[in-house]
């Protein structure tokens, strides 16, 4: 019987992490495919459906951003110590009726030892790069991009690690949670 328990809860738990790993990159995935203010709101729906409580919605004043969040986390089997907390946030920013930004936050940790955050702009005049900042510090790293961006270096973006989730141990550094964050910058010409 404790065999056959003990089995239970390890099936249990194998089942919650492959869960909780593919509804992050579901999430990740879908923010991925937001390239108009109409996908947002798509999305934004999508979200909002499957998110329940995990799914926030903040503005500020009249004529300020107005936030769309889901987040995914683990913090149901991080409290057992069997893996690191980490969760994922997409947010959509929008402005006056207008998609300005899409964010993705990656973070592991109590007090996030490892964390990479995700800009995509819409509405700024950016160079057609990626600009990455946190290079003095291995274990955060911030990218920031135009919307304008081919396909194919969007990808690269948007790679994130989503098994930072279900690893015993978790994600240490930003590497870990977005491989090649450091190359991002060298990896296109300037735009």
């Amino acid at each position: 019987m404790l065999v056959a328990g003990a089995a239970l809860f390890g099936l249990g738990i194998a089942i919650y992490l492959a869960h909780v790993h593919a509804s992050a990159t579901a999430l990740i995935n879908s923010a991925r495919e937001i390239r108009t203010k109409a996908d947002a709101e798509r999305e934004i729906a999508a979200w909002r459906k499957r998110s329940g409580n995990d799914f926030r919605e903040e503005s500020n004043h009249p004529g300020g951003d107005h936030n769309y969040d889901a987040q995914i986390g683990n913090l149901a089997i991080a409290r057992l110590r069997l893996v690191q907390p980490t969760g994922v946030t997409v947010s959509v920013t929008m402005r006056d009726g207008n998609l300005r930004c899409v964010t993705v936050i990656e973070s592991t940790g109590w007090y996030p030892i490892a964390s990479v955050i995700l800009q995509e702009w819409f509405d700024e005049d950016l160079p057609n790069r990626f600009h990455v900042s946190g290079h003095r510090s291995p274990s955060r790293a911030t990218v920031y991009f135009p919307s304008s961006l081919p396909d194919n270096q969007r990808r690269k973006a948007f790679a994130v690690n989503t098994k930072c989730l279900v690893r015993l141990g978790g994600c240490k550094t930003a590497d870990d949670i977005l491989p090649g964050v450091w190359q991002l910058e060298s990896s296109i010409g300037p735009g």
